[in-house]
């Protein structure tokens, strides 16, 4: 994870087989922004995971570019649409995000992926949906941005569909609880954060295996006067 002052990043990701679909990214731009993405490709295993180093490859390139995110976005899911019939069952779900630390706001953009959730310390919870279809189910879709302030003692995470859908019999644990189980925590430490949403998850389960993979992003912006430090 890249060191930004003034903010605690974590990531964790949890494949279901030995690889998965799941992608998370984090790139420093020249302009001093940081580009961040989660991705889900459709299905599980070593297609999914092939597909996800496509989806790389589209992401790094086009993000050397001075691309809208809104444009980065589309032209990712354009490009995944011309590979052809093979990629297109294996759709993309993504969320993109700027976090521009200058002016303290971010960027975000939805491409029918699992809304991405901006909690504030007054208690406002703000949710991202998706603005389009899934990157690489249709040609030629836009898709619009939302920018957003992000203060300190806010806190944001994205994450994939693995963890909602970690169930107890029939019941799944769903992005309601997911999101206040995040909101909840009252360390700021995003890297703790994680393993406490994930042995939550797992208590919750009852441990029971895997079925999709996991992959999650949270971002805190620390309070100037109680700043942690971050993880190693």
């Amino acid at each position: 994870m890249p060191a930004i002052p003034g903010f605690s990043i974590g990531a964790r990701s949890s494949a279901c087989y030995e690889v998965g679909g799941d992608y998370l990214d984090i790139l420093r731009l020249d302009d001093g922004t940081h580009l961040m993405v989660v991705a889900d490709v459709s299905g599980k295993g070593l297609a999914s995971a092939i597909m996800a180093t496509s989806f790389r490859a589209s992401f790094r390139s086009l993000a050397s570019q001075p691309l809208p995110l809104a444009e980065l976005a589309a032209r990712i899911g354009q490009r995944h649409w011309e590979e052809g019939v093979e990629a297109r069952r294996c759709y993309v779900t993504a969320i993109f995000l700027r976090l521009r630390t200058e002016d303290g706001t971010v960027e975000i953009v939805n491409a029918g992926h699992n809304p991405g959730a901006l909690g504030c310390s007054g208690g406002s919870v703000h949710l991202f949906g998706a603005s389009g279809t899934p990157l690489g189910m249709f040609p030629g879709m836009s898709y619009s941005s939302e920018i957003l302030p992000f203060p300190a003692r806010s806190r944001l995470l994205f994450y994939t569909d693995g963890l909602t859908e970690v169930a107890q019999g029939e019941e799944e644990f769903g992005s309601d609880r997911l999101i206040e189980a995040f909101l909840e925590n009252s360390s700021s430490n995003a890297p703790q954060i994680l393993e406490s949403l994930w042995e939550t998850l797992a208590s919750f389960s009852m441990n029971a295996p895997q079925v999709d993979d996991m992959t999650a992003l949270a971002i805190c912006h620390l309070d100037p006067l109680h700043q942690e430090l971050p993880t190693p």
